[in-house]
């Protein structure tokens, strides 16, 4: 068999050996002259800077356990899910006083739950906001009614200049997807077996399925999306505009620093309280 004729792809198969794309895809489904609508945005929201709404909720210190007013698209924007993670993997000796443990691990399997329940849902769904449940509706004994955790005037400012910070990154990540390169998901996941005979074998090939909604994408973290655009200087910035932004660049480098400086002092004194693997 010539290279020309050969398969065009191959696809490895947990524990199965290899198969053909063309075994696995087929012909697929005919051309069509009818335009396409696009069903999935070009850059997905959780590399955008968030709408004003999602930011309100974002500043709103919510005690994520007990939130009544948390939604999906405010849990992309944040890290609360990989550091929910961490948690439940923290080792205690005792935990009895505040039952972090249990309490995380409860959470993270109630989200997981969730997200899987929205991966099922249409591309409309999925990227249309919705609330989050919480896993208790009722709060501990000894907080009132409508009961937030206040950060105090220095943390929430703290954390408010932080999100300004990265909304002027991802500003310029938009703008560097929109007009240099665009990012590219990972993969795709079809959404049943049938998936490959409803979508044209062009398509599939290319990898532009953002037309189909029997195709759901699969995006990288946003910060390896942006390794390219990170480094890239608008040409339409004047020189001030440019130093403003490497300043503000700059900003956030040392406050990534400084996080990264207090995880051995912030371990040193978790570990000193009783708690292990943190």
């Amino acid at each position: 068999m010539s290279e020309q004729d050969a398969p065009k792809y191959v696809i490895d198969r947990l524990f199965c050996g290899t198969a053909s794309y063309d075994a696995v895809v087929g012909p697929g489904a005919p051309e069509s002259s009818t335009p396409r609508e696009r069903v999935w945005p070009a850059i997905p929201l959780e590399y955008r800077p968030p709408s004003p709404e999602i930011e309100n909720a974002l500043n709103a210190s919510l005690v994520i356990f007990n939130a009544d007013d948390l939604t999906a698209h405010v849990l992309q924007q944040t890290t609360a899910r990989s550091k929910i993670g961490v948690v439940s993997r923290i080792l205690l000796k005792d935990d009895t006083r505040y039952d972090f443990k249990s309490r995380a691990t409860a959470l993270e399997k109630h989200w997981s739950n969730i997200e899987l329940l929205i991966s099922k849902s249409t591309p409309e769904e999925i990227l249309t906001d919705r609330l989050v449940a919480p896993v208790k509706t009722e709060l501990p004994d000894d907080k009132p009614a409508g009961w937030k955790l206040d950060l105090g005037e220095t943390r929430a400012a703290e954390a408010q200049r932080q999100l300004e910070l990265l909304n002027l990154q991802k500003n310029r990540c938009i703008k560097y997807w929109t007009t240099v390169k665009p990012p590219k998901p990972m993969g795709w996941v079809p959404a049943d077996g049938m998936a490959w005979k409803k979508v044209p074998r062009a398509d599939l090939e290319k990898g532009d399925l953002f037309f189909t909604p029997y195709f759901k994408p699969i995006w990288e973290s946003y910060s390896l999306a942006t390794m390219d655009a990170l480094f890239w200087i608008d040409p339409d910035n004047t020189p001030e505009e440019e130093a403003e932004y490497q300043k503000h660049k700059s900003e956030e480098h040392e406050l990534t620093v400084l996080s990264l400086e207090m995880r051995k002092p912030r371990k040193d004194h978790a570990e000193s309280l009783g708690f292990k693997g943190v």
